[in-house]
């Protein structure tokens, strides 16, 4: 008896250890795979636009958000090499999450002195729900990578922070001021949003001090402080930068005013969604109840169902299935059946009173936690649950919040890892769908083979023939007409900073002249007018006839430029099919100044009669 007791106990410790190192390679698989995608494609719009930022903020007088100035370091020391950019921000999104993951479990466990071994591996599963943000594969380092970033060093230190004075809670709170300056540079209003929900966390929690809430706010502040005077130079110009940024935000009329941010949304889940959580749901309960069993039959169980979801991963992964999931715009809510998991664990297997065992301040975080994703999305001007879903790691600890019970029984988290690898096929899942359907670009990035080098540093990328033969295309062009490198360029096109990016041209006024909203040229006049006319006047046009996003030409006339006329035409090309999310090529066409100290004088002399 003792014999085939102990053999049934080596069995079990024997497939638990298969389960760690499957969580392991599941998440080894999910990074190798983004990085190496971080060569693949381009998105001639949003993503060109965050390439324009942080290549050169501080040309830019207006802005609300900041992110340009907290990444162009970054991009400095990676000489502006677009993959290593990306993959930067894919790694440093996911070690943020795996420190949140680690810090909050271990945070539920306390009383967990040893094997810490399934504690890591679970958060670092757990963690690679922090990759649902680039779903969509835009992966170069933007506001909502850093507002992703942000809330994850907050809620860290939120973690970390307490009532009394401890080396700890010093970080802690000292972190908590470092994520909400984050926050603000990446978007004010998600920062605004998260200093009421940690406040009221921490008063909930009993963590509240005076003292070191002033530690807090004054390590924002001063970072803040430190940020206005290094972008520019006084507090007053810093303030006059952000109240423009929100009038320009109102003068595009693209749903930024306070009153259409002040909303609550709603989602509707199709028919197969419902049925893929409901699936998730009962995969990941009958994995746990498994391993949970101390049985062999029961181990095996878990096992083998923890290796379904490793398999689902490695063959998303090793690109051995294309199909997208096809959810539709809240597919990314399909994490919620790894959250309705968590929670059923701990009540089904956590005792006859599973709550009285999570305190007030594991309650307060849990809390905060669910709301933060929309947190995050505050202030855009997608729906909130969409948008949130990019921060669902949180809604994803929020839901282990109700292990609390299970861990403070097993006191190890290694019935925890079935959980783990089901976050990790989700990922998986959601990840496939901005891979094979990669935002405004015309084919899955697998099927890219055209090796293409592009912008001022000369960083290679794996494009699509069409892609690579219209960046190609402009390029030559502008060579072959003396364009310089660093030379100011008016978009007239609306909706291609990744051309100039790639001409390495120096795109004035805004990052991105965006075409094709009732108030684009109101926001392209007003956003000139804080350029010099020395600069308006030396720069070169990007014009698209007929163009559906194109800027009407009368915007060069309110700066004192006559377009046509007083330029010349040195280039031309057609665009690819689907650029800018349009399936129609088009024509492109390059202007260089033939009168540039006229179009100076005439500048001068209409902002003089502005002045009056």
């Amino acid at each position: 008896m003792f014999s085939i007791k102990s053999n049934h106990n080596y069995l079990v410790i024997l497939l638990r250890r298969a389960t760690v190192c499957t969580s392991l390679m599941a998440t080894c698989t999910i990074l190798g795979w983004l990085l190496k995608y971080s060569f693949y494609g381009i998105d001639f719009t949003d993503e060109s636009s965050y390439l324009v930022w942080i290549s050169n903020p501080f040309i830019y007088n207006v802005s609300v958000t900041q992110f340009g100035f907290v990444y162009y370091p970054l991009y400095i020391i990676l000489s502006g090499d677009i993959a290593e950019l990306r993959q930067a921000n894919i790694i440093m999104t996911f070690v943020l999450g795996w420190g949140l993951a680690y810090t909050y479990l271990a945070a539920l466990s306390p009383e967990l002195k040893g094997g810490r071994l399934a504690l890591h591996v679970t958060a670092t599963g757990l963690a690679t729900s922090s990759l649902i943000l680039f779903d969509t594969w835009l992966a170069t380092p933007s506001y909502n990578s850093l507002a992703l970033q942000s809330l994850m060093v907050a809620a860290i230190g939120l973690l970390l922070a307490d009532k009394g004075i401890s080396v700890k809670s010093l970080a802690g709170w000292t972190t908590i001021g470092i994520g909400g300056w984050l926050a603000f540079m990446a978007k004010p209003s998600t920062a605004v949003a998260l200093a009421v929900g940690m406040f009221i966390c921490l008063l909930v929690s009993r963590k509240f001090s005076f003292r070191l809430f002033l530690l807090a706010a004054a390590t924002a502040m001063g970072l803040l402080l430190f940020s206005a005077l290094l972008i520019d130079g006084s507090v007053s110009r810093f303030a006059r930068r952000l109240q423009l940024g929100v009038d320009f935000a109102r003068l595009i009329g693209g749903g930024h005013t306070v009153n259409q941010i002040l909303r609550i949304d709603n989602f509707r889940l199709r028919t197969p969604g419902q049925l893929a959580i409901l699936s998730i749901l009962v995969a990941a309960l009958v994995a746990i109840w498994g391993s949970l069993s101390e049985k062999p039959k029961g181990a095996i169980v878990s096992v083998s169902v923890s290796f379904v979801f490793f398999a689902v991963t490695a063959l998303l992964a090793l690109g051995q299935v294309h199909k997208t999931a096809g959810l539709g715009e809240f597919e990314g809510l399909l994490i919620f059946g790894v959250v309705l998991a968590a929670a059923l664990t701990g009540f089904i297997f956590g005792g006859p009173k599973p709550l009285k065992s999570i305190s007030a301040t594991q309650w307060a975080a849990a809390i905060l936690f669910l709301g933060i994703p929309h947190i995050y999305a505050f202030g855009t001007n997608r729906n909130y649950w969409e948008n949130g879903a990019w921060a669902c790691i949180f809604w994803v600890l929020a839901g282990t919040t109700l292990l609390r019970p299970v861990v403070r029984g097993r006191r190890s988290w290694s019935f925890a890892l079935p959980l783990a690898l089901a976050t990790q096929m989700v990922t998986a899942i959601l990840l496939q769908t901005g891979l094979e359907q990669p935002q405004r670009q015309t084919q899955p990035l697998r099927l890219n083979e055209t090796d293409l080098e592009i912008g001022p540093h000369r960083s290679a990328l794996v494009l699509s023939a069409g892609y690579a033969t219209y960046i190609a295309d402009a390029m030559a062009a502008a060579q072959s007409s003396g364009f310089k490198l660093g030379t100011p360029v008016i978009d007239l096109s609306g909706q291609s900073p990744g051309i100039l990016y790639a001409i390495g041209a120096e795109s004035i006024g805004q990052a991105w002249t965006i075409g094709g909203y009732p108030g684009s040229l109101k926001l392209a006049k007003a956003a000139l007018e804080h350029v010099a006319c020395e600069k308006v006047a030396a720069a070169w046009i990007l014009f698209e006839p007929g163009g559906p996003r194109s800027i009407p030409v009368e915007l060069m006339s309110s700066l004192g430029a006559a377009f046509p006329e007083s330029y010349q035409q040195v280039g031309t090309w057609r665009t690819a099919a689907g650029a800018g999310g349009y399936d129609a090529r088009r024509t492109q066409e390059l202007y260089k100044p033939t009168a540039p100290s006229e179009a100076m004088s005439a500048c001068q002399a209409i902002r003089a009669k502005e002045m009056k």
